[in-house]
């Protein structure tokens, strides 16, 4: 036990160092985009082509750079999500299960209330904030680890989900494990007729600027960034640690939470069976843009295209999309290693 005068520094997992390096993280991108072709030549597919068919997908013209953007919406609210998480010493691995409650919860105002898209958008975010808040009040006040219980929450989400399709809110056909298409004045409206891109781009743009402001330029993101950099130095300040960390976490909850809504809303238009898998990318999407709310959009941006690339390069060059999953791991790979190189040298 330190001493009543000493500060106990917090240790954070390598992975979760917010300062990496931009020079190692440059080059670990560079070395995920030249390991690309040498997985397109091992799946016996020409490397031009797979690159011409990954670019052609995710921007080669406005229907598909919108779905690119439309990918990158959820990526950036779960993004946003776990950055913040972070930020405040809580390690949100539960982004996926609070967005699949905002989704139900937007399902069920949308498809079976018929309530307006505002009311739909408002009912998930306060869904995945009490979704959260699960896992907060487990860790300030019984000391359970976040990351066990918001993985074990993902799972039950999931469960919550598929009985919800299968049951009390399955189609009126009762033919699909699924709900009924949300009626005209539940949906977010389009951006580009003919796409999945919808107003909600607009709002995770203005997320992003506000949780940038309230992070970096208010009172309340600054307790909120002491009680997670050294809880016991918080503490000693006189700033009640558990308090600010539940705060940090109901709103992650809810940014989260209204991602699954705005999916449900703009996206998809119902809810059926599966997760996302959304909330598991943002950890690579927080991480790669530093743990700051503005990186978040252009590392959410990129994992989009990579999303939307991939599957017209399946489609056009023959080329598995899992070839873009090595790429993505790599990502995360750099951001792991580079925070060591940094302490070695």
């Amino acid at each position: 036990m330190p001493a009543p005068h000493e500060i106990e520094p917090r240790v954070l997992p390598s992975l979760l160092v917010p300062g990496a390096p931009r020079l190692y993280a440059a080059c670990f991108l560079l070395f995920a985009f030249f390991l690309l072709p040498l997985v397109v030549m091992l799946a016996g597919r020409s490397p031009l082509e797979a690159g011409a068919a990954l670019v052609q997908g995710a921007a080669g013209n406005p229907s598909r750079l919108a779905e690119s953007l439309s990918k990158t919406i959820p990526l950036v609210m779960t993004g946003l999500s776990v950055a913040l998480a972070f930020r405040a010493g809580f390690f949100n691995i539960g982004a996926e299960g609070q967005m699949l409650m905002g989704a139900l919860a937007g399902a069920a105002l949308g498809a079976k209330a018929q309530w307006p898209a505002g009311l739909v958008l408002l009912g998930g975010a306060l869904a995945g904030a009490a979704w959260a808040l699960l896992a907060g009040v487990l860790k300030v006040r019984r000391g359970a680890p976040e990351i066990i219980t918001t993985i074990m929450l993902n799972y039950i989400a999931l469960q919550l989900v598929a009985f919800a399709v299968q049951g009390p809110l399955q189609e009126a056909a009762r033919t699909q494990p699924q709900t009924d298409v949300l009626p005209p004045q539940s949906q977010l409206p389009a951006l580009l007729p003919d796409t999945n891109l919808h107003a909600g781009l607009l709002i995770v743009l203005a997320c992003a600027g506000v949780c940038w402001w309230l992070l970096f330029r208010t009172e309340r993101g600054f307790l909120w960034r002491a009680a997670g950099a050294n809880p016991l130095a918080a503490r000693g300040a006189g700033i009640d640690a558990g308090r600010q960390t539940l705060q940090a976490v109901a709103l992650c909850g809810a940014l989260s939470g209204l991602g699954g809504a705005m999916e449900v809303a703009g996206a998809t238009k119902q809810l059926g069976m599966g997760g996302f898998g959304y909330g598991y990318t943002a950890i690579a999407v927080a991480l790669l843009g530093a743990l700051n709310p503005l990186g978040v959009l252009p590392a959410a941006l990129l994992f989009g295209m990579l999303d939307a690339g991939g599957k017209a390069m399946e489609r056009t060059a023959g080329v598995p999309s899992v070839a873009v999953s090595v790429v993505i791991g790599i990502l995360i790979f750099a951001l792991a290693v580079a925070p060591r190189l940094r302490r070695t040298n």
